[in-house]
């Protein structure tokens, strides 16, 4: 069972993860409604479709960790 120091700092570092996502797929949206002659996205281009694979995959992870340790924390309780 992991303690809450440890329990905090996972939890710490899935939601920057997420926030870190979020951020960059907005930017690819909005960049690309705002600054553009037409109503493209930018999800295609390099720039923000390599962190975008990094960052959700790593955050798919992230997901799938803190469920099967929900479900390890919650046998040992």
């Amino acid at each position: 069972m992991m303690n809450d120091k440890k329990l905090k700092s996972f939890l710490f570092v899935f939601e920057g993860v997420g926030a870190v996502f979020v951020a960059v797929f907005l930017a690819a949206y909005l960049g690309g409604l705002f600054y553009t002659p037409q109503t493209t996205v930018l999800h295609s281009e390099p720039a923000f479709r390599i962190p975008l694979a990094i960052f959700g995959v790593i955050f798919l992870v992230l997901g799938f960790a803190s469920i099967i340790l929900a479900v390890y924390n919650r046998g040992k309780r």
